[in-house]
């Protein structure tokens, strides 16, 4: 777990210096005039390879209702393509945006059981922009997310089998550079690492279960996002 941790601080840090670097050129080209133009907006995020790190759903880990029987599972999720959709307002300096997302997961617990997972979060961040009146400017945004998960025959109740549905919330961070080559047209690239809590779960009998310690999962990965502003 260590040497997984460092080496997703040494890409970061990586991913990071490279944005910055490829800004300083590129600043230097720009003209003077104000960029970009101020007003509402709708983008697509789109992320190559997203997944849970493997904190808590590491395919190993179930969880066992106290003083029950009902039975959770946490299987290992694949990556895979995740596009976000997103609608806000540009403003001079930063944007707030509102967002959507949804994935499909082929998870595996203990090597041997498939069980199929779908991820939706609902996204609220503000995005931070630094030299505002060049078309190259670096970002940072920060923001919270609902998130739902939900593994297909997660749960286990003798004799059934059912679903799992898990709720909670998460803080979003993402380090990047956005270009505009015209006012209206935005290309940003980034590197973005999340931290999900899941504190909830609805299993087999459809009781709403507290989970404690809270689920908790990262997740890092490059994206790439498109905005116009009308």
């Amino acid at each position: 777990m260590t040497s997984q941790t460092n080496t997703r601080r040494v890409t970061l840090m990586a991913g990071v210096l490279f944005l910055f670097a490829l800004a300083a050129p590129l600043h230097g080209q720009t003209s003077q005039r104000a960029y970009p133009k101020v007003g509402g907006f709708a983008g697509v995020t789109f992320v190559p390879g997203f997944t849970f790190d493997g904190e808590t759903f590491d395919g190993e880990a179930s969880y066992k209702q106290i003083d029950g029987e009902e039975l959770v599972f946490l299987p290992k999720l694949d990556k895979q393509p995740l596009i976000r959709g997103i609608l806000g307002y540009r403003a001079r300096q930063a944007s707030l945006e509102l967002s959507y997302e949804r994935t499909q997961h082929d998870g595996e617990f203990a090597n041997e059981f498939p069980m199929d997972a779908t991820y939706q979060a609902f996204n609220v961040d503000g995005r931070y922009f630094f030299l505002p009146t060049k078309r190259v400017q670096p970002h940072v945004l920060v923001g919270g997310s609902m998130p739902f998960l939900k593994i297909e025959n997660g749960a286990f109740l003798d004799p059934d089998v059912d679903d799992a549905d898990f709720r909670g919330y998460g803080l979003n961070t993402e380090v990047g550079i956005t270009v505009y080559p015209t006012q209206q047209l935005g290309i940003g690239a980034g590197y973005s690492y999340r931290m999900i809590w899941f504190d909830r779960v609805t299993a087999v009998t459809e009781n709403k279960y507290e989970l404690r310690p809270r689920f908790r999962e990262t997740s890092g990965s490059f994206s790439i996002t498109g905005t116009f502003i009308f």
